[in-house]
């Protein structure tokens, strides 16, 4: 079954020690792209996160979004360090500047707190009980996004078959209307001769002859059959549960193109409306294939 490449899925899990939301989202995309949004202290997964989606779909736009807090209300991704080692530095270099230039006073905890990187926010570090949370949060998001994905698959699905079954349909009318619209040339051509040479006698044969030239340059019989084999083989892609968006593309390409030569070729008023109503329901199918993984 086809799936839609829209989608939106939404997750929340918690454990002991955290809270952690994911927000997914996808829309139509040639290829795949995902783009990620979370803490700095989760950058390291977010190759194990974009493969996690990727082993999922095929195609698409994704936005992922993952928050995380720790469930006592304390900061979740970034803890202060005192840096010890880079601070008895300063108080040494402070403490040389006071002796050698003989100064008073005592060296001061707030001057010692004031310089850059003497206490730190780093990243916590990896915590497995963390990391597992974020990736059942992920998959639990994910499988929301690919649910919505299928459900208006289904949608897609349903109208585009109608749209093939129509098609073909028409298709059925124009292989039968051959004999009649060579009939109907045929007819007219006598017509015309008979105005033309003002009632003079006509030659059958040569009204044989060019009512078969005719028939040969407007026959349409291996576009139908084409056209025919296309929309089988369009079906059953249809039915199938591979990614199929780009062979599907493929396929409509090719219906438009023997739709195209039957319209050139034909004689036919009729047929050339049917061809209207062909190429209508292809550029529908087309735009609706946009959306398609």
């Amino acid at each position: 079954m086809i799936k839609s490449m829209t989608g939106f899925g939404r997750c929340e899990n918690q454990n002991d020690e955290y809270s952690c939301k994911t927000e997914i989202r996808s829309v139509n995309n040639r290829y795949i792209d995902i783009n990620t949004r979370f803490p700095k202290s989760m950058m390291t997964l977010d190759n194990t996160v974009k493969k996690l989606i990727k082993a999922r779909c095929a195609r698409g736009s994704f936005d992922l979004n993952i928050s995380i807090e720790r469930t006592n209300g304390g900061a979740s991704d970034q803890i202060l360090q005192p840096n010890l080692e880079l601070a008895e530095q300063y108080r040494q270099a402070f403490k040389k500047i006071k002796n050698n230039l003989e100064l008073e006073g005592e060296i001061d905890i707030n001057l010692l707190l004031s310089m850059k990187d003497v206490v730190k926010i780093e990243p916590i570090e990896t915590d497995p009980a963390r990391e597992e949370l974020i990736h059942a949060t992920v998959e639990g998001a994910l499988s929301a996004l690919i649910q919505m994905r299928e459900e208006e698959g289904k949608h897609l699905h349903d109208d585009i078959l109608s749209r093939l079954e129509t098609i073909e349909k028409n298709g059925d009318v124009i292989k039968s209307r051959q004999v009649e619209s060579i009939q109907a040339y045929k007819g007219r051509l006598e017509e015309r001769i008979k105005v033309l040479s003002e009632g003079a006698e006509i030659d059958p044969q040569r009204i044989a002859q060019e009512t078969a030239i005719m028939a040969d340059r407007c026959d349409v019989t291996e576009e139908v059959v084409r056209l025919d084999c296309h929309i089988i083989q369009f079906k059953k892609l249809l039915e199938g549960s591979q990614p199929l968006g780009r062979k599907l593309e493929f396929l409509i390409q090719e219906i438009n193109r023997e739709t195209n030569t039957i319209g050139s070729k034909t004689i036919d008023s009729e047929v050339s409306q049917l061809v209207i109503e062909i190429k209508s329901d292809l550029e529908k199918i087309r735009e609706q294939l946009q959306n398609i993984e």
